[in-house]
């Protein structure tokens, strides 16, 4: 197995042969230790890998040896995959009690993801199987995708894929086989008789307190039903002292099944046995016959040298622990990774700390300096007490002097009304500038615009046309035509009377003295109006006939 050490920002920085890495996750810790050479090792907010694998996580400190017992390697320590979720939240929407998934499991580890922030470290496998949960209120990413994977008979896998760590739910693997005395060294621990009695005890005081009893029959059957007395009765407490009698219900039996078991595995398995925490393992001792069947809940792997080997922690301690508490905004499931500091040390879920002489020494050189600095605070702030005291009080007198003269200013002031091309804005009086100057090629003048387009249409040097009024004669000539019983023309410049002179046609004047007024005619298509007089057609089915009507 190969290391990668990966930056946020860079991506793959480079690869690590030689190296040691110890990672445990599952029930608790989700944390690991990487020991490397100086020159390989990583910086702090890096990530490490090893691909295809859940086996990595972000370095969170780096310890570095110094002086003569210094032996080059760096001890790095951060959180696992698992750790990082366990940091984050699941926190229901705005409004709503709980959080409620349901939906596919590939869209619903999706919107779980983003809603934790955390889409660029991760992503969730393709899955069409669909899913349904109710999240405790506040619970940890990781105890709450463990839960949710749980009630759906499944597990949570995931692996470093394609640049991200891909989160999946495959159904939960039953190693019955694989586990065995003759094949591998376990330690193996039976229980006869675990937890069967749990009294829930919810929210309330004393009498009014919500009370439910749940019970556990031979084969770890939960119900309201109690089958074991005596002896065989083990009861425990489960303080849950902010849950209502539904959430008692709900939580109390989920509570119960968690301790059935018939007992615990230690068992330090090899390469070709590599179990998912959620997975069960059947661990026989074929010696005395002994099976005990537990759930894997907890997972540490060791890599040196590129070899990986695997431990495993299954089942729990049922049987002397009679009392646990919950919290219906409780951290869900301890899923928390926790590193020691400076001084401190970390067993179980113990912290010791080392306080030395000088430690002693540097605290009270601290607290002398935070009592000078009190002090001197305490004195900075008086005086800035006084001087905020004495703005306070300019502040009023002038607040004062502005009202006294706001009033006086309002009894003297006059209404004013805004009149044409005058606007009023509080004490700001406009008006709009009606001053006009010169007309000019660019500028309308006094004039309107219009009048200037038309003015700009004359050329320059041109004849404008005048009125009949005072015009001495057209600009052309124009023709006068009589027709009729006359005819003749003549030309006219409208700059005199006209006079015209004709003289009759006889040919016409005959016609018309021979047709009067009434008569009618009949001829082979000629129009008698060319001759004079008004004339109409008259309807006939022969000749053309007309009838002259003045």
């Amino acid at each position: 197995m190969v290391l990668v050490v990966a930056d946020t920002k860079l991506g793959n920085v480079r690869e690590i042969e030689d190296f040691t890495l110890d990672v445990a996750f599952g029930a608790d810790e989700n944390a690991l230790t990487l020991t490397v050479e100086e020159k390989s090792a990583p910086a702090a907010g890096q990530l490490v890998y090893i691909d295809a694998t859940e086996y990595g996580g972000v370095i969170d400190q780096v310890k570095r040896g110094s002086g003569r017992g210094a032996t080059g390697a760096v001890e790095c320590k951060g959180r696992t995959w698992h750790g990082i979720l366990a940091g984050r939240r699941l926190s229901p929407d705005s409004g709503s009690g709980y959080l409620t998934v349901n939906g596919k499991v590939g869209d619903v580890l999706t919107s779980l993801i983003a809603r934790m922030g955390l889409e660029s470290l991760f992503k969730a496998a393709s899955d069409d199987s669909t899913v349904s949960y109710t999240f405790e209120r506040f619970c940890d990413g990781y105890s709450g995708l463990m839960a949710l994977a749980k009630a759906s008979g499944r597990k949570l896998a995931m692996r470093r894929m394609d640049g991200y760590i891909e989160l999946s739910m495959p159904p939960i693997v039953d190693y019955a086989n694989k586990v065995d005395s003759d094949l591998l060294d376990f330690t193996i621990t039976s229980v006869h008789r675990c937890v069967n009695h749990l009294l829930c005890a919810g929210t309330g005081q004393l009498a009014n307190r919500a009370i439910v009893h749940f019970y556990a029959d031979e084969n770890g059957n939960v119900s309201h039903k109690q089958t074991l007395f005596g002896i065989d009765e083990i009861c425990a407490l489960y303080d849950y002292s902010n849950a209502s009698t539904s959430e008692l219900e709900t939580e109390g039996k989920k509570k119960l099944l968690e301790y059935q078991t018939s007992g615990t595995v230690e068992v330090d398995a090899h390469e070709d046995m590599d179990v998912d925490v959620g997975d069960i393992i059947s661990a026989r001792d074929n010696s005395t016959g002994t099976t005990v069947t537990a759930t894997v809940s907890k997972k540490v792997v060791k890599v040196e040298r590129g070899v990986a080997t695997y431990s495993y922690e299954v089942g729990s301690d049922t049987t002397t622990k009679t009392s646990s508490a919950g919290a219906a905004e409780s951290s869900g499931g301890g899923g928390h990774a926790y590193l020691a500091g400076k001084g401190l040390t970390l067993d179980n879920y113990t912290f010791s700390a080392d306080v030395d002489a000088s430690d002693l020494s540097s605290i009270s050189t601290k607290v002398e300096e935070a009592r000078t600095g009190a002090s001197n605070a305490l004195a900075a702030a008086g005086k800035a007490e006084e001087r905020a005291n004495a703005a306070n009080d300019a502040a009023a007198a002038n607040a004062q002097a502005i009202a006294a003269n706001a009033t006086a200013i309002s009894t003297k002031q006059d209404a004013l009304i805004a009149g044409k091309n005058i606007t009023l804005d509080g004490a700001k009086i406009s008006a709009t500038d009606t001053t006009y100057q010169n007309a000019t090629q660019d500028a309308a003048g006094l004039m309107s615009a219009v009048d200037k387009a038309l003015l700009d249409g004359i050329k320059t040097g041109a004849t404008v046309a005048k009125s009949a009024e005072t015009a001495k004669s057209f600009d052309s000539t124009r023709t006068v035509s009589v027709t009729g019983a006359v005819n003749g023309s003549a030309t006219w410049d409208g700059s005199s009377d006209l006079s015209i002179t004709v003289e009759g046609d006889s040919a016409a004047a005959s016609f018309l003295a021979a047709h009067p007024v009434g008569f009618y005619v009949e001829t082979s298509g000629a129009n008698p109006n060319n001759f004079g007089g008004t004339w109409t057609r008259q309807p006939s089915i022969g000749p053309n006939t007309w009838l002259r009507t003045k």
